[in-house]
């Protein structure tokens, strides 16, 4: 998959993955407790869901009970970023 697609999928569900995305780049890696926490919810499968989701699309990694972007992940923020700088002007 690439960036531009991996975008649009995150952007079709801002609220569920695209939620998590963002939390997860914004703290740059988090237990999942934390995660649940920022998330907002007082169910785990939602969050456990989201988190499925996007380690099945190369966008996040555990290790050691932590969740962070991996390269593709990180490719995609930077995108995400480039793309406010040009709606900006």
């Amino acid at each position: 998959m690439g960036v531009a697609e991996d975008i649009n999928w995150l952007k079709a569900d801002e609220a569920g993955v695209g939620k998590v995305f963002t939390i997860i780049a914004k703290q740059g890696g988090l237990k999942l407790r934390e995660l649940k926490e920022l998330y907002g919810s007082e169910d785990w499968w939602p969050v456990k869901a989201h988190l499925s989701a996007l380690i099945a699309r190369g966008l996040v990694t555990e290790f050691e009970g932590i969740y962070k972007l991996t390269e593709d992940g990180k490719k995609v923020l930077e995108s995400f970023k480039a793309m406010e700088v040009v709606k900006a002007i």
